[in-house]
């Protein structure tokens, strides 16, 4: 049941923003985010591992919720990646295509940040064939560690950091603490925005029938 309501309130956030901005152009670094140089490829289904011990249950919550807005919004994208769970691991999942979510010191080892998404393997396109997410262990607020997955899996979706942008423009946005949202806990529609131009060109791309590879923004 808490999940069943996590999910409907991010999916409430969802809607309600995407339909604030349904006509608002999106500016790269103003409102919106880069692209970044990587991506799950389309029409994938990506198996969730949660690191065995890592996540109380009311935490757990807060990363499926994540998980299925990204979905959500996956397919609104025309991007076609789901993200489901499969279970807790003793190790990082090194299957194809398989995500781990586990904690480390990642503010201790990094002042700027409180969450890393590290890709494991890539294939020789640079598509994402693993990777994993590190949350600090300090960072406990389920609101925070929502809006901390939903940033970390859009990196995933092909989004970078903006630090330029307008504040609760984009779950991209910095996080002001190690245990505080950046004002969004799902991605808003000039997010949805870049990764359908992420994966319109990538499938463009695929159809290229001269093989030349179209430059990626990064």
């Amino acid at each position: 049941m808490k999940l069943i309501i996590a999910t409907l309130l991010v999916s409430i956030t969802f809607a309600s923003v995407c339909a604030q901005e349904t006509a608002q152009t999106c500016v790269t670094n103003h409102n919106a985010p880069p692209a970044n140089s990587y991506y799950w490829p389309p029409d994938t289904n990506v198996r969730v591992f949660f690191m065995r011990g890592m996540f109380t249950p009311e935490q757990r919550q807060m990363l499926f919720a994540a998980m299925s807005t990204w979905s959500e919004a996956s397919v609104e994208a025309g991007a076609g990646v789901k993200f489901s769970y499969a279970g807790e691991t003793g190790e990082l999942s090194q299957c194809n295509p398989c995500l781990t979510i586990t904690r480390r010191d990642v503010h201790k080892d990094d002042r700027k940040h409180y969450a890393f998404f590290n890709p494991l393997k890539q294939d020789q396109n640079g598509l994402l064939l693993s990777a994993w997410i590190d949350f600090d262990f300090a960072t406990t607020k389920p609101q925070a560690l929502l809006g901390l997955m939903t940033h970390e899996l859009g990196h995933g979706m092909g989004l970078w950091d903006c630090t330029t942008c307008k504040k609760n423009k984009t779950i991209m946005n910095g996080f002001p603490g190690i245990n505080s949202d950046n004002g969004l806990t799902a991605p808003s529609q000039c997010d949805v925005e870049v990764v359908r131009n992420v994966y319109q060109l990538h499938r463009r791309v695929e159809r290229n029938p001269t093989g030349e590879k179209v430059a990626r923004n990064e």
